[in-house]
């Protein structure tokens, strides 16, 4: 009786301390976060990107093959961009559409050799949803669009703005943030 009693109490010491771990990673991680959706004015910026098709969660061969493009043409960015064009929740995983890459300077895109596989665009400056998630880890990519998006969702629908893709998100290493950005349509 008495190893019992030992047996469980040291099984609900090691609940316990895995369930002060996990709130502990949780809130590290920004998963208590108190975030927002801001209508905020964005500034233009240009990305050097290439298209990935199929599952979000797998962008990142593609995005580091930009950035290894990038430094061979001497350019250096610590601000990833994803573009999103589809809701994964409506379209096969393997049919989801996105641009992924590097913001860059407009100077930067003079460097870029034609014979690099990756391409330019300047995103226009506007009003734009923002919600801005705090970067961590890497599960920060994980933990973030969990909590952001059900949020914008939730926005638009309260403002009356039309629930559309694409969705962007800005990786600011530098910062540490994460961009969650939504276009608005009335």
């Amino acid at each position: 009786m008495k190893f019992l009693k030992v047996f469980i109490k040291n099984i609900l010491v090691l609940l316990g301390v895995f369930i002060i771990l996990a709130l502990v990673n949780r809130w590290y991680l920004g998963g208590f976060a108190k975030l927002e959706v801001q209508e905020q004015n964005m500034p233009s910026y240009t990305i050097a990107y290439t298209r990935f098709v199929g599952e979000y969660g797998k962008v990142w061969q593609s995005m580091n093959k930009v950035y290894e493009a990038l430094s061979g043409a001497g350019i250096f960015s610590s601000t990833g961009v994803g573009i999103y064009y589809d809701d994964p929740a409506t379209i096969s995983w393997s049919d989801l559409r996105s641009d992924v890459g590097a913001v860059i300077t407009p100077q930067d895109v003079r460097k870029i050799a034609k014979n690099i596989t990756v391409k330019t665009l300047t995103i226009p400056a506007g009003t734009k949803m923002v919600v801005v998630f705090p970067f961590k880890s890497s599960l920060s990519y994980i933990v973030g669009p969990m909590k952001a998006y059900p949020m914008i969702a939730k926005y638009m629908k309260s403002k009356g703005y039309v629930n559309q893709v694409p969705m962007t998100e800005l990786y600011d290493i530098a910062a540490k943030k994460i961009y969650y950005i939504a276009d608005i349509t009335k």
